[in-house]
């Protein structure tokens, strides 16, 4: 079975919102939840995986065009902020 490239997957959808510096913060994200899933809860309720990155980004995305000269890794971690865990 193939494992998603988290970290691509993340700079494609921060590209596609809008972001002019992707690639770091794709890493950041990915980072943070690959730490989530090694360190919290392993549950079966508790979704540290892609879906989760997904929504956080779609937020970010949000973010990003209500107030576009913002920083982006205040936006990114608004976003955080805003999506439950």
């Amino acid at each position: 079975m193939m494992v998603p490239e988290s970290t691509l997957i993340a700079e494609i959808m921060l590209y596609a919102e809008g972001f002019n510096e992707p690639k770091g913060l794709a890493k950041k994200i990915t980072t943070l939840y690959r730490l989530a899933i090694q360190q919290l809860s392993k549950q079966d309720h508790y979704d540290f995986g892609l879906r989760a990155i997904k929504s956080v980004l779609t937020q970010a995305g949000s973010l990003k065009r209500a107030d576009p000269e913002m920083n982006e890794d205040i936006l990114l971690l608004r976003a955080l902020q805003y999506v439950p865990w």
